[in-house]
């Protein structure tokens, strides 16, 4: 391989509004791979330092090794630090051995690292370091498994592929689970060590041919207790089929670190080299899609498995449910360089700072969410990275878009130039690739891996409970710098939950519980992190006091006060200093004697400190409160004097203070109006008030709360009152000139006369005195006279109308002409001043309501009706001095006529005739007027009425005489009431008994018998009958009723008969032999049938539609049948089967003639033929029958045949058309 010129990036990651934790860290671990000095050398070798805009100090340091360099760097600058001069105490080698070869990079501000392998001119390689993105305590190495290392010649360092490792803290326990057989251990062996700090060990595969399967260490398994950091590195890599050789390496992140979605920018590798990703499991069972132009491919993967992709696209997209590694070999021809990728999903950089070194060629790998593609800016300039160079990448569904720019032109990027490339809108990823086809590649990824939250909720802390509030100190860097706070077992409030510092306010249960756990939870766009901080609590004292206390100053007691104090030895009572003297201020229990000060100050605070707290924790104190408030303040008005004629004394009472109610009371024997609880309120005197001469009206304050009761009292003087009165009649004759005056004043009061009338008094001031009546005050009709008196009491007076009166004009009314039976009414009218007046009769009636009333009603007595008239006379009453008037009129008396009838007794719905009886003493009874009873009428002399409801009527007949006289007779009639006929019936079925239910009723009475017409196919008397119809159809079925009282009523109703259904059966076989299942199969005909029933006729029966049977003895029986349809219509049907015994014979008989067993005959049947043979045992034939009933009865041509055994055979047929043919032999005893 031809030497490879150096490449120098400077990069800067940043977030828009932060600084990512990435491959830009001010603290890095590093373990160097070792590398072949057979190839090309394996110096120089340089650690590329990176500032950004601060002037900073770098350590570079083993810290179990002895190399420590410290360097200034100057803003935005790079300083290489070559370290080629210890080789052999920094590259990590032998392998299997703990080394103290590690390096260790601080930095007191941000910065980037790379590690760059020069050699000599071939195998170059850079590797990044990731700084707190590299640390971790799980890793599965990612490899690629498609290219050999080289063989090299004999006596050569030969090339290997390897893993190196270096603890950051000592007594590390690292777990190793290689892929492949490594120096030291086996295969899928796990093993472990321990590094301290510092240290370093290698893993180094002992194949070549990584190529082959089982030979590559991909997917080893590396696991620790404490942050670990872990460098991958491949040795002279063979681009086969081609014969180019080179260094491939990076520092690799830990599991937590990558994710599940990628994006691959496809290199220029000659296609025969196919170039690849390298996807690497982290867990079991991992689904991994990569989707390219030409579709997607789906691989399932176990944790450390690795999927090898050739890429063919300028584009792919790799996804997975569960994190994955990728790992790309790239590079130029067949020159190779690998890096591992950075997830997409919270990965990437905003901005990015790079150099040019040399004149290879320069490629940039861009890949960015597609609404991006048009905000880069390189150099300030949007031109040489064009939103138009992007292309969407497949599977990503248009979201995200990458490109590779070719930036190889010495114009666009001029060697040692320093650059800037940033996307003002979103993060990005950004890959370099620099080198050619006969040279080296160098190839590294420089944006942000995970954008790692680094999440610090604060230490564990003590606190003595009761603290108001728990000050929260929260940090979180790295991807976000945002967070929320929650507590796990808290209940009180956050004063800003999303502030990282923040105060917490605890509650009582939180103090109660002992302890508050407290969740620091990141927020934004990445992975979120979390972190916990407790805060234990210990017992603060807790001091209570009793509860506020409020006393009224017109009734403070001896104050009692008490307090209690836990978690401390004791308490103290203090006050503000105002005089006030507690009982003993060192009693958690004692008494408070407040001073005037405080009194007037209305309140005292009072309070209890604790003393001794048991853990140490600050003092409590609790407060109470002794309030002072106002006594009642309580006015009932001004004392008063009244006439003793006063009936009520209007009262205003005030109460303020405490309260503002109250309750009168007096020392009289008065009521309040409308309640002696209203402050403003009426006195209703007494007269016992007014004869005892005064009394007191006492307003009390009442609801005074704690306060004692305070009252106002009001004097009441009284004066009696004069008596006023004037003794002159109101109304005198017109003709009179002078009218006297007189009156009655008590109390010694003067008297004092007015008048408005237009005469003179003759003396105002003399109580009895007269008046000389003017024609003006007759021709107004009346005169007004006053009389008063004066002092307290002047407001009494009497008055009196003299009015002016003419005499009497009285009108009795016409003659009357009345029927004998009628009253008189009498409208009789008086003319005058005072219209009153007196009836008078010169005949024995009475007058009602009587005889003071002009209008009134006169009832004649028999003998005023006999002698056939009588005067009656009305005079004036009340004449004022002027002469009585009278009037009379006469009344005379016409006959009457007699009213009757009479009906016949009829039932409801029938003609009541109604027969007139009626007489009369003179003339014709001219007209009738009759009232049915309900609300019929007529005005015939007999009418017919008919009453289509029963029950009991009044019936009322008025009858009119020629004279216009009347009478009127009112009889009951009773009308019988008819039955209301109704019935109902059973599910009516053809040839089924119907079942009629009578439901007849009659309102009163009761029904005596009940008539059934069913259409002329039967009757019947019955109250319930039955009946059936011969075939379906509707029968109008009629039912006449008739009541005790002989009223009948009838009704129809259409009965509708349904075709019920028509039971058969088949039975199979038949005859059955005897334990033979016989199948009844149901032939019925009908719709909706829903229930069968077989009877056996052995005792035995089924309710099955299609049922089975075996007889246990023979015989015929008769199967009866019945089938019901869905409206439980019924048919039955019977059928006969026969049952028959097989053929059997005994063993032995007894021809003895004691009538047992005396006959040898086949038992069972019956049978169609039977052809039954006895042979004796010579083989004769001694008997033959063909008839069942015939058996042998143990004789041969008439004698006794001798005891022995003798042989039969039968042939029977049975009824079933079944041959059986038997033989056997029968023992003959007597």
């Amino acid at each position: 391989m031809k030497a490879k010129k150096i490449l120098i990036l400077l990069f800067a990651v940043m977030a828009f509004a932060k600084v990512s934790e990435a491959q830009v860290d001010s603290v890095f671990w590093f373990a160097a791979p070792w590398v072949t000095p057979s190839h090309s050398d394996n110096v120089p070798v340089k650690f590329r330092i990176s500032t950004f805009n601060q002037t900073t100090s770098v350590r570079l340091y083993q810290p179990a090794g002895g190399v420590d360099i410290t360097v200034s760097i100057p803003p935005n600058s790079l300083e290489s630090i070559d370290l080629s001069t210890i080789i052999n105490t920094l590259e990590a080698k032998p392998a299997d051995t703990p080394l103290d070869y590690g390096i260790k990079i601080e930095a007191d501000t941000l910065v980037t690292v790379v590690y760059e392998v020069l050699t000599s001119g071939n195998n170059p390689e850079t590797y990044s370091l990731k700084g707190g993105n590299g640390l971790g305590t799980e890793f599965v190495t990612p490899f690629q498994t498609r290219y050999p290392n080289w063989n090299m010649s004999s006596g050569s360092t030969q090339p290997k592929q390897m893993f190196n490792i270096v603890a950051t803290e000592n007594n590390t326990t690292i777990n190793i689970t290689p892929r492949t057989d490594v120096v030291g251990h086996p295969a899928g062996v796990t093993y472990s060590i321990t590094l301290n700090a510092g240290q370093v060990y290698t893993v180094e595969n002992i194949y070549q041919n990584v190529n082959v399967p089982g030979r590559s260490l991909a997917g080893s398994i590396i696991t620790s207790n404490k942050p670990i950091s872990v460098t991958i590195s491949e040795d002279s890599v063979t681009g086969v089929p081609r014969t180019c050789r080179d260094l491939m390496g990076d520092q690799i992140v830990p599991v937590e670190v990558v994710g599940n979605e990628y994006i691959v920018n496809k290199g220029s590798m000659h296609a025969d080299v196919e170039e690849g990703i390298y996807v690497v499991a982290t867990e079991n069972f991992t689904e991994v899609n990569i989707t390219d132009l030409g579709g997607t491919t789906t691989q399932y993967l176990n944790r450390g498995d690795t999927w090898n992709y050739t890429i063919t696209d300028p584009l792919t997209f790799v996804s997975s449910n569960k994190n994955v590694y990728v790992l790309q070999a790239s590079g130029f021809g067949c020159e190779l360089g690998s890096a591992i990728l950075p997830p997409i999903n919270c990965a990437g950089s905003g901005q990015v700072s790079f150099t040019r070194s040399n004149n290879e060629g320069f490629f940039l790998n861009l890949l960015c969410p597609t609404s991006a593609v048009n905000d880069f800016l390189l150099n300030g300039t949007n031109t040489l990275v064009p939103g138009s160079l992007f292309d969407v990448v497949p599977g990503t569904g248009g979201a995200w878009s990458g490109c590779q720019i070719d930036l190889s032109s010495l114009t666009d990027i001029p060697v040692n130039s320093v650059n800037l490339i940033e996307n003002t809108s979103d993060f990005f990823a950004l890959g370099v690739i620099n080198g050619g086809q006969s040279s080296g590649t160098y190839y590294h990824y420089m944006s942000s891996f995970l954008r790692r939250t680094i999440i610090d909720a604060g230490k564990d802390t003590t606190l003595c409970n009761g603290e108001p509030s728990i000050t929260l100190d929260g940090t979180i860097k790295g991807a976000t710098n945002t967070g929320i706070w929650s507590t796990l077992d808290g209940t009180g409030t956050f004063q800003n939950a999303t502030g990282l510092n923040t105060t917490y306010a605890p509650t009582p249960s939180d103090y109660a519980q002992g302890e508050v756990s407290f969740l620091l939870r990141s927020t934004g766009s990445c992975n979120e992190v979390t972190d916990t901080m407790k805060v234990n609590f210990i017992q603060s004292p807790v001091v209570t006091v009793d509860a506020d206390l409020e006393y009224c100053k017109n009734n403070i007691p001896s104050i009692v006060i008490s307090g209690n104090v836990l978690f401390a030895t004791t308490g103290t009572w203090s006050n503000d200093g105002n005089g006030g003297v507690f009982g003993n201020p060192n009693d958690l229990t004692t008494t408070y004697t407040p001073s005037n000060t405080e009194i007037n100050a209305d309140s005292v605070a009072l309070v209890m400190t604790s003393a001794g707290s048991f853990f140490a924790c600050d003092n409590d104190k609790d407060t109470m409160v002794v309030r002072f408030t106002p006594a009642p303040a309580v006015d009932a008005g001004t004392d008063i004097s009244i006439c003793s004629y006063e009936t009520e004394i209007d009262l205003t009472g005030v109460v303020s203070g405490a309260t503002t109610t109250g309750e009168w009371s007096s020392t009289g024997n008065g009521s309040f109006s409308p309640s002696q609880n209203d402050l403003i309120t009426s006195y209703l005197i007494d007269p016992a008030d007014i004869s005892n001469g005064n009394f007191e009206i006492i307003l009390t304050s009442n609801d005074n709360q704690n306060c004692l009761p305070e009252y106002d009292t009001l004097l009441v003087a009284i004066t009696p009152e004069p008596s006023i009165d004037i003794t002159v009649d109101d109304s005198l004759c017109a003709t009179n000139t002078l009218i006297n005056l007189s009156g009655n004043i008590t109390g010694g009061f003067g008297p004092e006369w007015s008048t408005t009338g237009f005469g003179s008094i003759a003396n105002d001031n003399a109580l009895n005195t007269s008046y000389t009546v003017s024609p003006v005050d007759t021709t107004a009709g009346y005169v007004d006279f006053f009389l008063t008196t004066n002092g307290v009491c002047s407001g009494q007076y009497d008055s009196l109308r003299v009015h002016f009166v003419k005499s009497a004009v009285v009108n009795a009314g016409p003659n009357q002409q009345m029927c004998e039976n009628a009253a008189v009414q009498l409208s009789g009218t008086i003319n005058s001043a005072s219209p009153t007046g007196a009836w008078s009769s010169l005949g024995t009636g009475s007058f009602t309501p009587g005889n003071a009333f002009l209008s009134t009603v006169y009832v004649p007595s028999a003998g005023d009706v006999g002698n056939g008239s009588v005067q009656l006379i009305l005079e004036s009453t009340n004449n004022y001095g002027c002469p009585i008037a009278k009037d009379t009129l006469t009344v005379t008396f016409k006959d009457i006529p007699t009213a009757d009838f009479s009906v016949n007794s009829i039932c409801q719905g029938e003609n009541a005739i109604f027969n007139d009886n009626s007489t009369t003493g003179m003339g014709s009874i001219t007209n009738w007027n009759w009232d049915f009873g309900n609300g019929g009428s007529s005005s015939v002399d007999d009418p017919i009425h008919t009453y289509m409801q029963g029950g009991d009527y009044n019936v009322t007949l008025v009858v009119t005489g020629s004279n216009d006289c009347t009478d009127t007779i009112t009889e009951t009639l009773k009308v019988n009431y008819a039955p209301i006929p109704n019935f109902t019936n059973s599910i009516a079925c053809e040839e089924n008994e119907i079942f009629f239910t009578d439901l007849s009723s009659i309102p009163e009475g009761s029904i005596s018998t009940w008539n059934y017409d069913f259409y002329g196919f039967g009757t019947s008397s019955d109250r319930n009958p039955s009946f059936s119809f011969p075939i379906a159809g509707n029968y109008p079925v009629s039912l006449t009723t008739v009541s005790d009282a002989g009223c009948s009523a009838d009704t129809t109703l259409v009965v509708t008969v349904i075709q019920s259904p028509t039971a058969d059966f088949s039975m199979n076989p038949n005859p059955a032999l005897v334990g033979e299942t016989v199948n009844f199969n149901d032939l019925s005909e009908g719709t909706n049938l829903s229930g069968w029933f077989y009877d056996f006729d052995d005792g035995e029966a089924a309710n099955e539609q299609n049922s089975s049977h075996a007889y246990t003895s023979g015989g015929s029986y008769n199967v009866y049948f019945e089938v019901t349809d869905g409206n439980n219509c019924k048919d039955t049907i019977t059928k006969l089967i026969t049952v028959e015994l097989l053929p059997v014979l005994p063993s032995g008989f007894t021809p003895n003639g004691d009538g047992e067993n005396d006959v040898f005959i086949i038992r069972g049947g019956p049978f169609k033929s039977i052809d039954f043979n006895i042979y004796n045992n010579w083989g004769e034939l001694i008997f033959n029958s063909k008839d069942q009933s015939e058996g042998w009865d143990g004789t041969y041509n008439g004698e006794q045949a001798p005891l022995g055994v003798y042989t039969w055979t039968f042939v029977v047929e049975m009824g079933n058309g079944q041959v059986i043919k038997k033989s056997g032999d029968v023992t003959l005893i007597r």
